[in-house]
């Protein structure tokens, strides 16, 4: 159990000041040009401080030493477009860990679809970038290291020594570059700071959209202050408590679980147009496609230093899992959906991975990029305690076993794999929600599609089981989350957000 007397004392030691709104511009916060494209800028800086403004405030850089450094959060608030029906403020997180809660904001007020309508007629919507994470002191590494080519997968002692060389190496340029926050991203950290934001804006009790990772971060911030919470939505949800076994047999279920539903809908739903591989053995071409890219890789040419230069295999077995995340793309989103992704699987089969290495595949091009603090955040949360080339083969075998055609390629097994020589130790270990806290929370809507690439259903319900006053609602469909989708799900999640109102208990919905 947790210290909750600690945490509240904690809490109390810190005097959150108001937060000082002004224009979202780069001249007041210069970290917004490493988020939005020039043109995106220009645009931003026209838009009437009326529609959208960003903020920053001061917390400690340790919840456990509340009066020592300090590190800056950053934000940007959507106002309620129905000032006369507002009902206060709505913190909205997108998932990763690394996601970008303040772009959602701001591609909002440039006409890009983020929030339902019911949403921000209701709410001012605060994009919270997390510790680490965006306009908030952001967790720097050596991009040469993070892009270096090592196995996850190692068969050899000599490729388990170069994979854990790698995350070291990875990992002290890290913590050189950050400074002490590289040791201090953990989830419970970033929880806190919430409460440290609610405080600053002066609301009564926290509204949370929490997306994915989101679910994580609200449901930790619920054990910590369950008196404190309001309406709050967890949608795609992560159990912190699953074993390191568990949890990769899970999440290896669920990718390939969605594999062949997308094998599925190209040979029955999609017409040729969509899915260009229709009436073709898709599990066989697949397996062949991983088999011969890891062979020999197939090259990108119209990388140009901005996305790695061929694919591989692995390359395309860990990042799939990110193309399975929209069967349909959501109204304003630019992300590859389904279409999309058979596009360019297509183009991936005859020989030119450029699309897939651009559009899927991680490669970091400054100190700043935005794919440090996945990993830097998921090697103090998630348990990495395998290491040895021995072990590391078991979880090769029991995924291949589960999944024979994604074979263990997920999120939770690259924590397992990068996180062995992490220089940093487990800050947030795995553990079931306080039971005595959570009983003081109001109700908490949970949102699930029983077909989820990341989030399995699984975990939804296992989730529901610590969280006594949780309602879940099930998507029957595909895809990872169900707010942005614009169907039955996203109403039933407004009428929650704004008039309280929740689902029966085990209702399932089609879309």
């Amino acid at each position: 159990m947790r210290p909750l007397l600690v945490i509240s004392i904690a809490s109390l030691a810190y005097a959150a000041p108001s937060i000082q709104w002004k224009h979202c511009t780069v001249d007041n916060f210069p970290a917004l040009s490493a988020l939005a494209q020039p043109d995106d800028l220009q645009q931003l800086a026209t838009v009437s401080t009326d529609i959208i403004d960003c903020a920053e405030l001061q917390v400690p850089l340790d919840w456990n030493h509340p009066h020592g450094k300090n590190i800056t959060l950053g934000m940007a608030r959507y106002k309620a477009t129905r000032p006369d029906k507002r009902l206060g403020s709505l913190v909205y997180n997108p998932g990763g860990p690394g996601g970008t809660a303040s772009t959602g904001a701001i591609a909002q007020a440039l006409g890009r679809h983020t929030y339902t309508n019911a949403t921000v007629e209701h709410y001012d919507v605060i994009g919270l970038d997390p510790r680490g994470i965006g306009l908030s002191t952001r967790v720097k590494c050596d991009p040469d290291r993070y892009n270096k080519r090592v196995s996850l997968f190692p068969t050899t002692e000599e490729e388990f020594q170069a994979l854990v060389e790698k995350n070291r190496a990875l990992g002290e340029s890290c913590r050189n570059l950050t400074g002490d926050l590289f040791f201090h991203v953990d989830t419970t950290n970033a929880a806190k700071d919430i409460e440290a934001v609610r405080l600053a804006l002066g609301e009564h009790k926290l509204n949370w959209l929490g997306l994915s990772y989101g679910t994580q971060l609200g449901g930790a911030y619920a054990e910590l202050y369950p008196e404190h919470v309001g309406r709050m939505v967890l949608d795609g949800n992560l159990d912190h408590a699953q074993s390191e076994t568990s949890t990769l047999q899970t999440e290896v279920s669920t990718h390939e679980d969605v594999l062949n539903q997308f094998f599925t809908w190209c040979n029955t739903t999609a017409t040729a147009e969509q899915c260009p591989l229709k009436g073709q053995n898709l599990p066989q071409i697949y397996d062949d496609l991983i088999a011969a890219a890891d062979e020999s890789p197939i090259p990108a040419p119209g990388c140009n230093g901005t996305c790695r230069p061929f694919v591989t295999g692995e390359d395309i077995r860990f990042n799939l899992q990110g193309g399975l995340v929209y069967v349909q793309k959501p109204v304003g989103s630019s992300r590859p959906d389904w279409s999309d992704l058979a596009q360019i699987l297509n183009e991936t089969i005859s020989g030119n991975a450029t699309s897939f290495s651009s559009g899927f595949v991680s490669f970091a091009t400054s100190e700043s990029d935005p794919s440090y603090p996945d990993i830097a955040i998921g090697c103090l949360d998630w348990s990495h305690a395998s290491t040895t080339l021995s072990e590391m083969i078991y979880k090769s075998q029991l995924s291949t076993y589960l999944a024979p055609h994604t074979k263990g390629a997920t999120q939770s097994y690259r924590y397992q794999a990068s996180c062995i020589g992490w220089p940093a130790p487990l800050a947030n270990p795995l553990h079931r929600l306080n039971q005595t806290a959570m009983a003081k929370a109001p109700p908490i809507l949970m949102v699930n599609a029983f077909h989820d690439p990341e989030t399995s259903y699984v975990w939804a319900n296992s989730l529901l089981e610590q969280i006594p006053s949780g309602v879940l609602l099930t998507r029957d469909g595909n895809g990872h989350t169900s707010y942005s989708l614009g169907g039955e799900a996203s109403t039933v999640i407004d009428a929650f957000l704004v008039n309280g109102t929740l689902p029966r208990r085990n209702t399932v919905v089609d879309s």
